[in-house]
């Protein structure tokens, strides 16, 4: 793999600085304990959270009434990890511990399937809607989950559940007639119908193993572990263009024809998650490495007019179909809380520069764009000049129950942990 590059550090290299945004440490951190405790949180009270049977509603008016009956399994297991982590690390509320225990009820007594497979949707009192999924996102979803809510409980007895499911997920994901239906739908590029490998997979796969393995120790998830970190640090990342491809062959080779394509949302998601791995599993070298990485990718996919960052297909080089470079017609929220959290990671633990500049930047961008007024959950995209915008395929009452809320609870820790060191950077652990 290539060295990570030298970068040039805040002050002596010690110090980190006093404020971002225009905003001292403290009180950028009151701003984002505002954003989720008085805006966010309350959102979904009024309606997302079914009180009576437990689990959640996502398609939802902006006033938080629910817009249509049916619960999904990737929201059920996004949900069950938030209100569990967000127990555990913040000041252990019991409201939040019980809206994780119902949640975490409704997701194991109607949406499991038994052997670690899970159904994809049901309505809200659970009937089924749509039966076992055809892909198993939400089963590593599910399996977060599940190993969050152990984490906070402290009662391990799910871990088996979780540790089942990532091995039911690994088992279809490895069949060669496997049918990635998500990948399929939205593929910018010719992909094969049967036995795709997508980086999504295995950025699903690395999140939920760290959920499990930051719970209990297991050599042979952790083996499966060390085999995701592999392919995302290696085989997926494309040395030649500096990008990482979002799909390869079922054996991992490069798919002709695709080389010059990365899907930026998740090339930047998984380095986010692979920089917090790099911490849990004390690998410096790995860290600074995927840093670099971070910066690169940040850069090449700008939009230096109108500002924003472009979340989608980027293409290397033209193609009869694309244009060369980023497509900035829609910029994602989840993306940009993505570069939030990763950029502020870089910078808590090295103090460099880049990370500071392009965390105000892309945290300007944000709020300028993504919150709507007297609604606590922002939109979930605009188009390049920054307007509202309908994804494709996406209805426009989905609200999102996880990549916003988990930007606001780990910047907010990372932030105490900066403010606690008294600007100090944190040591890298050993």
């Amino acid at each position: 793999m290539e060295a990570a590059t030298p970068a040039r550090q805040l002050g002596n290299g010690q110090l980190l600085p006093r404020g971002m945004g225009g905003l001292s440490l403290e009180s950028l951190r009151e701003d984002y304990r505002r954003r989720l405790f008085d805006e966010y949180l309350p959102f979904w009270e009024r309606g997302g959270y079914d009180r009576e049977r437990g689990g959640f509603f996502c398609e939802l008016n902006d006033d938080g009434s629910v817009a249509v009956d049916e619960k999904n399994l990737w929201y059920q297991g996004r949900a069950l990890w938030v209100y569990s982590f967000l127990y555990a690390n913040f000041g252990k509320e019991q409201r939040w511990l019980d809206m994780a225990a119902k949640t975490r009820e409704f997701l194991v007594e109607h949406l499991h399937a038994g052997r670690g497979k899970w159904v994809e949707k049901v309505r809200g009192d659970g009937t089924i809607l749509d039966g076992v999924a055809r892909h198993v996102y939400g089963w590593l979803f599910a399996a977060g989950g599940l190993a969050q809510y152990c984490a906070a409980t402290g009662d391990l007895g799910d871990l088996d559940l979780a540790s089942q499911s990532i091995r039911a997920a690994i088992e279809a994901y490895d069949d060669p007639n496997y049918f990635d239906a998500v990948s399929v739908q939205y593929a910018a590029v010719p992909i094969p119908d049967r036995g795709v490998r997508s980086q999504g997979h295995s950025m699903d796969l690395l999140w939920a193993l760290s959920q499990l393995l930051s719970v209990r120790d297991d050599p042979q998830l952790a083996e499966l572990q060390r085999r995701q970190i592999e392919l995302l640090s290696e085989r997926f990342w494309n040395p030649e263009y500096g990008i990482v491809n979002e799909f390869l062959e079922h054996d991992y080779a490069r798919i002709p024809g695709a080389e010059c394509h990365m899907y930026a949302g998740h090339a930047i998601e998984t380095l986010g998650l692979l920089l917090h791995e790099t911490v849990r599993t004390k690998d410096r070298a790995l860290f600074d490495l995927i840093a670099a990485r971070v910066r690169r990718v940040v850069e090449m996919c700008w939009d230096y007019v109108f500002d924003g960052w472009a979340g989608g297909d980027c293409f290397v080089f033209a193609t009869p179909q694309h244009s060369q470079g980023p497509d900035y017609s829609v910029k994602t929220m989840w993306s940009q809380c993505e570069i939030l959290i990763a950029c502020l990671t870089i910078l808590e633990y090295t103090g460099q520069a880049w990370a500071k500049e392009w965390y105000d930047r892309v945290r300007a961008f944000t709020l300028r764009t993504m919150p709507v007024a007297r609604h606590g959950v922002w939109r979930q995209a605009v188009d390049r000049r920054g307007n509202d915008i309908k994804r494709a395929g996406i209805s426009t009452t989905r609200k999102d129950n996880f990549h916003q809320v988990r930007m606001l609870m780990l910047n907010l820790l990372t932030l105490d942990r900066m403010i606690r060191n008294e600007r100090r950077l944190t040591p890298f652990p050993r």
